[in-house]
């Protein structure tokens, strides 16, 4: 009798410590199931970094082609070295000056122009840079004010 009350709690154990062992086997395989798609997003993640620093190096060595052409060459000494070949006219382009006695500041579409131009930007603004500028800087208020 004792011999068939040992036999169920071994039957037990065994089942028990197979149970493990294929409960070990399955989580081995899901880590590394997870590990080989980690693995998978770095290769993708790095292929893209290398379709990145492929194209600039391409324009990289367009630039450098450019930089050594006769082209840039001439362009760089008529810009900076003022070189004038014969035959060649140079043309100054200003910009057109500002003179502050001539705003419109009377006008009131004037006026509401430039309100309308404030009340805009603050629109566009993020809430955040609100409060920054209402706690830290309310002097740049009326700066942006008169700045539109």
């Amino acid at each position: 009798m004792a011999y068939q009350h040992i036999e169920p709690v071994s039957k037990q154990l065994t089942i028990v410590v197979g149970l493990t062992v294929v409960g070990f086997m399955a989580f081995g395989l899901a880590l590394s199931f997870y590990r080989n798609v980690l693995f998978e997003d770095t290769l993708s993640e790095i292929h893209t970094q290398n379709l990145t620093l492929r194209t600039s190096i391409e324009q990289g060595y367009k630039d450098l082609e450019y930089y050594r052409s006769a082209q840039y060459k001439d362009k760089y000494a008529k810009e900076n070295l003022g070189v004038v070949r014969p035959g060649e006219k140079v043309l100054i382009i200003t910009e057109k000056q500002h003179t502050p006695g001539l705003e419109p500041a009377d006008d009131p579409s004037y006026v509401e122009e430039r309100e309308a131009a404030y009340l805009e930007l603050l629109r566009q603004m993020p809430v955040i840079e609100h409060w920054k500028l209402y706690f830290f800087h309310p002097d740049r208020i009326e700066e942006l004010k008169m700045a539109l």
